[in-house]
């Protein structure tokens, strides 16, 4: 067990009773990006796998001091699902950093994981990621972000050779369907309870499509940063047998993103994903020099595998950020 000074505090479970003092602490820390209480109860209470396993560090008054979250989700590995655990908000009040809290939450979230035969993984940042070090995670890869400027001056290409479907609401069982004959062998279960969850991120919207009915299935996101728009990728993935619709696809998110108003196409993909001869064909390359890394961590009974990035599907839905 990592050196904490645990004077005047005490290790406590966090549960969804504790809603208000965890956002008491969380827009402490960042005023700047204000959760919400609606926005709180679907990021943790609400996911289809179950609720979030939350590790705090409380005074004797009850106040939240530190908190290390886990989100639950059911990963595919080949044709098996394991939980999973997505590793993110991890803060500690001002007051009392300096004194070893989310080291000693990180090990005791890590122990819970190994010991259940979990998979952990994050996307931690320049700040955080000496901690998943520290603590023997696996870096997997660096963050596999691509873009691709888009030129406003040519608006008038012809219409992509696909069927796209504006998906209003929730998706049907028809993109678990998609997701399932994809062929991608390690990745979150992309099945409609977990992307109809993913995408109602409260006061976020995305735009939702099927193509060419049932072949694939496409989530984007504008995101406005003063004079510039970007859209974002969040999602993209198809029949195994049906790879020829991804062109197409990339086809029509630049499209979508000229009538928009967007000047830059981002998306996550690896350098050995099955998608990424077209993406490359298609000038969404990746960004060499990225100082951010995923990481994962596996439990006593998981495979090697998992710790091999030609087998893993990322997208920044995966993130919290997009």
């Amino acid at each position: 067990m990592p050196m904490v000074n645990l004077e005047g505090v005490e290790p406590a479970v966090v549960t969804k009773a504790d809603s208000a003092l965890i956002l008491e602490l969380i827009n402490t820390i960042q005023p700047d990006i204000p959760w919400t209480n609606e926005h709180l109860q679907w990021q943790y209470f609400e996911t289809p796998a179950g609720e979030t396993r939350l590790y705090g560090i409380k005074t004797p008054q009850g106040r939240l001091v530190a908190l290390y979250a886990a989100i639950v989700q059911k990963v595919r590995v080949g044709k098996q699902l394991v939980p999973g655990r997505m590793v993110q908000d991890v803060m500690t009040h001002t007051d009392y950093r300096g004194r070893g809290f989310l080291h000693y939450l990180a090990d005791l979230c890590l122990q819970d994981i190994r010991k259940s035969g979990e998979l952990g993984y994050t996307f931690p940042n320049e700040k955080s990621e000496k901690s998943f070090r520290r603590n023997h995670w696996d870096e997997l890869c660096t963050v596999p972000l691509r873009k691709k400027l888009l030129d406003q001056s040519a608006q008038g290409q012809a219409k992509p050779a696909l069927d796209v479907t504006f998906v209003e609401g929730d998706f049907s069982t028809a993109v678990s369907a998609i997701w399932d004959s994809s062929g991608l062998t390690i990745g979150v279960q992309r099945d409609a309870s977990y992307l109809n969850w993913r995408y109602r991120k409260p006061a976020t919207r995305y735009f939702k499509f099927l193509l060419n009915s049932n072949e694939g299935a496409l989530i984007l996101k504008l995101y406005r940063s003063g004079k510039h728009q970007t859209l974002h990728i969040c999602d993209l993935f198809v029949r195994e047998d049906k790879q020829t619709v991804i062109s197409p696809a990339l086809e029509f998110c630049e499209q979508f993103g000229k009538q928009n108003g967007s000047n830059l196409l981002t998306a996550w993909l690896g350098e050995t994903h099955p998608y990424a001869p077209e993406f490359n064909r298609f000038g969404l390359k990746l960004v060499a020099g990225l100082s951010r890394f995923v990481f994962v961590v596996t439990g006593q009974k998981q495979s090697s595998n998992l710790q091999n990035q030609r087998l893993w599907h990322l997208s920044q839905g995966d993130s919290d950020v997009y």
